[in-house]
């Protein structure tokens, strides 16, 4: 084998050793394009959870809006469910109207006419439509029964009683005639008259009329 003259050697080798190459990932493009990408994705998860919670907001609207609705159907039923209480609270009214037309007002009377005075107080069983009595007399009028068209007269005064049949009525006021003279009764007065002679009138001190 023989070597180059004076020692040399050819320039086997290059002076500058050429640059390994560059990552296709390093490429300012792709770098971008990685970034665009994540930003685009953080803002498709960002649009996902904005929407899903407006989904639970208007999911929850309606079954508020519904329970609302259920009260007052509540409270229409209870109101419904307590008018036959009220009706049946009122059934008794017809009693105390009773208790009222059989109990008159004046003293010393009761259903039948005056209670120490039986020639002032109803026969039988009847029930007295009149009481009163005056500073003389003590009258009253009388029902036969349930029917009403069929009245009599009771008076008493100073020991001498009359009873007349039959005296007409025109709403509060009786008049029972015996032959001439006729007995006038009101809630005002007990008014005699007799043919020829003035009128005699005794104010009530008290009477009831039904």
């Amino acid at each position: 084998m023989t070597y180059p003259p004076n020692g040399q050697f050819p320039n086997q080798y290059p002076t500058n050793p050429p640059e390994p190459p560059r990552s296709q990932w390093s490429s300012p493009a792709v770098v971008a394009a990685v970034i665009a990408g994540v930003v685009v994705l953080a803002g498709g998860v960002i649009a996902a959870v904005y929407f899903a919670k407006s989904d639970n907001s208007d999911t929850a609207g309606p079954t508020s809006s519904s329970t609302d609705q259920q009260g007052p159907v509540s409270q229409s039923t209870v109101t419904v469910t307590g008018t036959p209480d009220v009706t049946t609270t009122y059934t008794p009214s017809p009693a105390t109207t009773t208790q009222t037309h059989d109990a008159p007002t004046v003293i010393g009377a009761d259903r039948q006419g005056f209670t120490s005075i039986s020639a002032a107080r109803c026969n039988a069983d009847d029930d007295a439509v009149f009481v009163g009595y005056t500073a003389r007399s003590h009258v009253v009028i009388c029902q036969v029964g349930s029917d009403t068209s069929r009245l009599y007269y009771k008076g008493y005064a100073e020991g001498d009683s009359i009873e007349v049949g039959y005296p007409s009525r025109s709403g509060d006021t009786f008049d029972a005639q015996n032959g001439s003279t006729v007995y006038r009764v009101s809630p005002s007065a007990l008014t005699i008259l007799v043919p020829g002679d003035s009128p005699t009138v005794e104010p009530m001190i008290s009477s009831w009329v039904n």
